[in-house]
């Protein structure tokens, strides 16, 4: 996803460009989904990666450790605000497990060219719309099919 159409991207199509990059495990398209500055976090506020370095290294561990895919249940837009409940199947040595989550994404609504915005992860400039922090609520992990 090029930054302009990243700029140019409404919150739930930048969300759903961020799980499209995940489910093709698409480092680099995901981390482009998100600011240079953004923060992920367990719920309510536990930080598990800050800055595009620390996601891309969290993403490329995940994604060579358990190949995870995530199918969508249900999406809530509301401005900047986008919240996914997911089901997320990770491949394991004892079989796949099966985890619910719900992941609260803030986009900064700061257009491109404008002012005040984030980080942005390509340029050193703003946002421009891109995921600056994303907390996820995470289920039980259960063997699938349970």
């Amino acid at each position: 996803m090029s930054t302009t159409t990243i700029a140019s991207t409404s919150p739930a199509d930048l969300v759903q460009a961020q799980l499209d990059a995940y489910n093709a495990h698409d480092v680099e398209a995901l981390v482009a989904t998100y600011a240079a500055d953004a923060r992920q976090y367990e719920y309510p506020d536990r930080l598990i990666a800050q800055g595009a370095a620390a996601l891309r290294e969290r993403m490329a561990t995940r994604f060579e450790a358990s190949r995870p895919q995530a199918q969508l249940l249900h999406r809530i837009a509301v401005g900047n605000t986008v919240i996914d409940h997911e089901r997320i199947v990770n491949q394991t040595p004892d079989g796949p497990v099966v985890r619910e989550l719900i992941a609260i994404y803030e986009v900064d609504p700061t257009p491109a060219g404008g002012e005040g915005g984030h980080g942005d992860a390509t340029e050193g400039g703003n946002a421009n719309g891109r995921i600056v922090s994303a907390r996820f609520v995470f289920g039980e992990e259960v063997p699938a099919g349970k």
